[in-house]
Parts: C-alpha cells; structure tokens; sequence
C-alpha cells in the first residue's frame, strides 16, 4: 500500500509543467518553394506564433526583437516560415553542417513526433542557412549530432534581420500515424547581445532539449511518416601504402546501408562490405596516467539512433576524457585497441519503438585481420517509459570468436526524475567470460539535484575485479570510485557579470577491498560575463598510489609508492562571436615526485564565413628525480567552405611522445541532402619507429535510392 502512494505521489510530482502554449498547424495541397523567401499565399493563412520570452539574458523578459514562426504540413512535409526581425548585422560565419552554431545566429526547433514528452528530433539553422540535425533521447541525456537525414533549408539575409524556409519531409522522422498532436519548440539566439528567447520552458532550470516542457502542436492527424525503403551504395578507389612500404590499389563496392520501415515507428537498417574512409581523424592526445583514454565514435552506421543504445550513463557531466564505463561502445566493433580497421562482412540494426518499448537490436560481423580473429558482435536494448520523466531498461551484449571464446554482459538500469529537479540513477549488470569465475559485477548509483543556481550530485561506481565487456569501455577495473559534487552559480546582476560558478568535489576511489588509490579534491571558481568572456581558477589536490612501477614517459619510470601533489590552473575564455576568439589555460604545481607546468592554447580564427581555423597546442614540462621530459601535442584544422555544400577540411597532428605525425585533407561535396562525394588524403608518419609512412588516397561517392 504504502507503495502504490509513493508512486502516485510521484507520478504527479513529475508531471510535465502544464503545457499552455498550442500551435496549429495550416494544412495546404499547393505546391510550396524553398527559397527563403515567405512569398507563397499559404504563409499568409498560417497561424503566427510570435510569443517569445527571454531565458538570457534576463528570464522572463519580452523578447528585445520580434520573431515569427508559421508552421504547415504540406502533403509531404512540414514547412516552417521564420521571420528574425533584426535592425544590426546578423553574425554568421559557419557553413560547416552539423557543427552546433554556438557562435552564430540561430534558430532552433524541437519536434517530439511520439508526443511522450522525452524525445525528440533537433533541427538547427543559421542566416547563412547551414544545417544542424540530431536525434536527442531522454530529455536531452543523449543527444546524437551524427544523426543526418534529408531535409531542405534556404535563408535571406535582408536589412531588417534574415528569414528562412525549411521543409522537413515526413520521410524523414518517425511517428505514430493515430496522433493528432505534436511537441513542439522554438528557440531563437542573437549572438551579438547573447540574447536567448524561446517560445515555452524558458525557465533557467530547464534546457532546451527537455522535451517535456514543449508546447503543443495541433493539426498533425493523419500524417504517415517513416521511409519505406532506402538502399546505400557506395563506390571507392584509390590507393595505400602501409607501414611495411607496400602499395596496392584500392577499389571497392559495397552497401553503406538499406533502411526499411517495418512500422512507421521502427526501422531496420543492414550494411555490407562496410568501408568508413570518410571518417575523421582522432585527436592527439598525450596520456599521462595508466589508463586508457575514451575517444567517441564518429561512423556513421554506428552513430545512427545510436542513443536508444545507451545504457548506464552516470547523468549529465563528464566529457570524452572523463568516462569511466560506457557499457555499450561501438569503437570495439571494426577497431582495434591502436585504432586500426577490422574489415566489417556485414552487419543489421533494427531500432524504434514497439508494444510500447524502445527497442534496439545490432549484430555485426568481422573479418579477421592479422592475428585479431573474426568475429560477432551482438547488443541487445529495451527501454520503457514509466511515470512521467522515467524509464527503466536492461541490456545484453555478446561478443564470440569461437564456441569456448566469448564474452557476454547483461544488466537493468532505471533512470528515475522525481519532482522537479531531482534525478535518481543506476544500473547493474553481470559480464561471463571463460577463465573469469570471480566477482563479474558492475554497478552505478547516482543522485543529482540541479537548479539554474545550484546542483548537488553523490555517485557511486563499482567494477568487480572480473568484469571483462568487449563491447563496452571499461577505463579501470577491481574498483569502487566514489564522487560528490557542489555547484553555486549565482547571479549578481553587477559589472555586465551573467554569473559565478562555484564548484567543489571530492572523488574517492578504491579497490574492491577496500584500499585506497585514488583521491582527488577539486575547488573550482569561474567568472562569465554577458559577453561570453570568462576567467577560471582551479586547484586539485590529488593522491594516487602507484602498485607496480609507472612507466610515465620513455626512460622514465616512477617507483611503486603512495604520491601526494597538488596542481593549479588559471584559464581566460574570449566569446566566440569575435574574428579571433578560444581559451589559454596556464598552470602547474606539484606532480608525483617532482613538479609539472603546462600550457594549453586553443585559439579560433574565423575571419570570413568561408574560411576558420581551429588549432589547440599543448605543452607539459616535466621534472621527476626519475628524468625530466617535455610533450608537445598540436592540432591544427583549416575549414575552406565555399558554399554550404562544398566543404575542406585539412588536418595537421603532431605528438612528441609518440612522434607522430598525421596530414589528413578531406573534400566532401554534398550534391543532394544525404549523398556525398569525399575525396581523401591522409598521411600518417611514426618518425620514432623509423618505418615508411602510410598514406591513403581514396575517392568516395554514395548514392542512394528511395522508394
């Protein structure tokens, strides 16, 4: 009994705030153009929606500058009229697709087709009408910016502010052909004052991407979505060397992908043949502690839905370098652990929704390669929504060479948002692997509380000494880690200061015995101005005992032992709405036996909207009793875009640890949404090995055929 009032109590705690806001939608069979241009009579007749509320810089104030959005289904798709009145010079210098238009005007809509209040589609443009898409999942927990898909998108820039036109077909989302409403929102973002307006949930405790504090919007009934049936193709040639100093040709056809709806709301996918030589480079980084660092995904077949994959995650902080367990990482299938190809044979998705489930299924099979074995890799994942905000899950994963040459992992996860504010979070799960019959377990618990001014977080990790998950990123095993997390951020309304972020936290780890091995204290303190300009302060106070001997660089290595250090930084940010903006962080401080100073630059130049450049330069100095070293880590990328579908990048890496050097050119020509031509080079040279350097010149074209 006494349960059955805790979740009633809590089902009405967290119910979405009430929706007030309703748009409709005007239906029309006429023909509409995209061209940016709001000239068609059907805009005229559309109801405008004009109601836009500031969430910054000052929260719930009127909007400093008028927009209107018109919305209207057409008989293949969604249109969306958008006037940004604007008296001053719009900023937009980004045609890049997909990158997330932080430093440009924007206008951005959230569709939640399924109408449940935590999903959504994310569409994105600027005045030069460069596009951004991505799939977000969980109220915003996941969002998938590699998600792409066809939709059309054209701007005019005039002297009163620009307009756009975009046309989404239905073809391209997924839906429930028995609803007659959607949720919907729009956020509009002016650069030059920083000014963010939306039209519902501006309130500074929600983001944009929380999907039940949409609107709604009518006039969707009867609206067949999905795509029946989409086949991928590519062709490929070109040449490479490898490291040996062999050459061979290249030319290859295979299936990039076929998609097929089974329903309007699930799709299966299959590839074949596999080839991904348009994929991006890593970033280099050199790693200064024992354990392996998190690189994200970046294929495409593997990034598709790739968020109703997800399982486990610890909540919303943590970047790329900062994970300790993901349980699912598509980078183990067709990678080895240096980062090498695995040819893919072939391989099938099927993901969507069915009987009320989230539902994603994967299998891919490998070739073998050297001395790596083929082999299978299957997931499995379901989700169901519960109460309001909630959802509980599990998972299964098999990796298989052989009959007696496996690995299986299985667990359930609940991700729990109670009233307001408050997340609970966990998960558990079970990994069986031949020759590992000890403690196989993993878990997590989280509990965060989160305002605009403050946030509360205790979490807690364990990974038995046994747990092996061959499809899953596990940076360290045999442990209990252990964090807890304060943030203020006030907002003193003085000197053009939009606020203070005050943040403490501790993390305590040990093995699962008990014993201490690591300890960080962290006490941190930023500054941001209306501007986007800020200034950071850090310290950490850091112990870790070392039970083997570390070696940390070549030819230095620290003996076994307990070490207590404390590290500094001190780190000015410049607004990216300025020609030359980025970050300099300089510090240093106490390192193991000996002490460290550092300096990481990482400026952008974005002079004219066809040209930026993008560079980060690292620098570590050294000095134990053990040696002394310096690294040097340099990225650098140049971004030549002459239009929106004609795109170069060139890459230039160089590490000193590992003395590699990589030159990496991409053309990508984008002749119709969806289909691309790349032309690739790239250049790979490890001068300490003394081996030839390998160099990949490949030609691309993928074209594909719906029906």
């Amino acid at each position: 009994m006494a349960f059955c009032v805790l979740v009633g109590v809590s089902a009405q705690a967290q119910a979405p705030a009430a929706l007030t806001k309703t748009a409709r939608a005007t239906r029309t069979n006429a023909a509409l153009t995209v061209d940016g241009v709001l000239d068609e009579a059907v805009w005229n007749q559309a109801e405008m929606i004009t109601d836009f509320v500031q969430q910054e810089p000052h929260v719930n104030d009127p909007a400093t500058q008028r927009t209107e959005v018109r919305v209207v289904v057409g008989e293949d798709a969604f249109y969306f009229g958008i006037t940004c009145a604007d008296a001053k010079p719009v900023t937009a210098r980004e045609r890049r697709r997909d990158n997330p238009l932080i430093d440009d005007d924007r206008f951005e809509i959230v569709l939640d087709t399924f109408h449940d209040h935590r999903n959504g589609y994310h569409f994105a443009i600027n005045p030069l009408g460069t596009q951004y898409d991505a799939l977000t999942t969980d109220e915003g927990r996941d969002v998938n910016v590699e998600w792409d898909e066809r939709w059309w998108s054209e701007t005019r820039v005039t002297a009163q502010g620009w307009t756009a036109e975009i046309k989404i077909p239905f073809t391209t989302l997924r839906s429930d052909q028995n609803l007659d409403t959607f949720g919907v929102n729009f956020l509009r973002f002016t650069r030059r004052t920083n000014e963010k307006v939306l039209w519902t949930a501006w309130d500074r405790d929600f983001q944009f991407l929380q999907v039940s504090q949409a609107g709604h919007l009518t006039g969707v009934d009867g609206v067949q979505t999905g795509l029946k049936l989409r086949i991928k193709p590519y062709v490929l040639g070109g040449m490479r060397r490898d490291p040996g100093g062999a050459s061979a040709r290249v030319a290859d056809v295979g299936l990039e992908v076929a998609k097929f709806s089974l329903t309007p709301a699930l799709t299966a996918e299959i590839t074949a043949n596999t080839d991904f030589a348009q994929t991006e480079v890593d970033e280099a980084v050199v790693n200064l502690t024992r354990f392996p660092l998190f690189f994200p995904e970046k294929r495409e077949f593997f990034l598709e839905r790739a968020g109703i994959f997800e399982f486990g995650l610890g909540g919303r902080r943590g970047g790329q370098f900062e994970r300790n367990v993901q349980m699912f990482f598509s980078r183990r299938i067709g990678l080895t652990d240096d980062r090498r190809p695995v040819p893919i044979l072939g391989g099938a998705k099927l993901v969507g929704r069915v009987a009320g489930l989230d539902l994603g299924v994967l299998s891919v099979q490998t070739g073998a390669v050297g001395r790596t074995r083929g082999s299978n890799a299957a997931v499995v994942r379901v989700k169901r929504n519960v109460l309001a905000r909630s959802n509980i899950g599990a998972f299964l994963s098999n990796r298989q060479s052989s009959p007696d040459e496996y690995n299986r992992v299985a667990g359930a996860d609940a991700t729990l948002t109670l009233f307001k504010n408050t997340d609970l979070q966990g998960f558990l799960a079970r990994a069986w692997t031949p020759g590992r019959s000890g403690d196989a377990f993993a878990g997590r618990a989280k509990y965060n509380w989160f305002t605009d001014k403050y946030e509360l977080f205790v979490e807690h990790l364990y990974v038995g000494p046994d747990f092996q998950h061959d499809l899953g990123f596990v940076r360290r095993a045999d442990m209990q880690r252990s964090n807890a997390a304060a943030i203020w951020q006030p907002r003193p309304g003085i000197l053009d200061i939009r606020n203070f972020v005050v943040r403490t936290e501790v993390v305590y780890l040990t093995d699962t015995r008990g014993r201490l091995q690591t300890r960080d204290q962290v006490v941190q303190a930023t500054s941001r101005w209306q501007s986007d300009d800020a200034v950071r302060v850090n310290t950490t106070a850091i112990f870790d005992r070392l039970d083997r001997p570390f070696e940390i660089a070549t030819g230095v290595t620290l003996p076994r032992g307990d070490y207590n250090y404390r590290e500094h930084f001190v780190e000015a940010e410049g607004g990216g709405k300025r020609v030359l903006s980025g970050r300099v962080r300089y510090g240093g401080g106490t390192f193991y036996s000996g002490r460290r100073q550092f300096v990481r630059v990482t400026p952008t130049f974005k002079p004219a909207d066809v040209l930026s450049i993008e560079a980060s330069y690292e620098l570590n100095d050294v000095t134990l009793p053990q040696g002394a070293f310096t690294t040097h880590v340099l990225n650098t990328r140049a971004n030549i875009n002459l239009s929106n579908r004609w795109l170069t990048t060139a890459l230039l890496q160089y590490d000193s640890a590992s003395q590699r050097q990589v030159v990496f050119a991409r053309l990508n020509y984008i002749y119709r949404p969806g289909d691309d031509v790349f032309v690739v080079v790239n250049r790979a040279a490890d001068r300490g090995t003394g081996r030839p350097a390998e160099y990949t010149v490949l030609i691309k074209m993928t074209y594909s055929l719906d029906f």
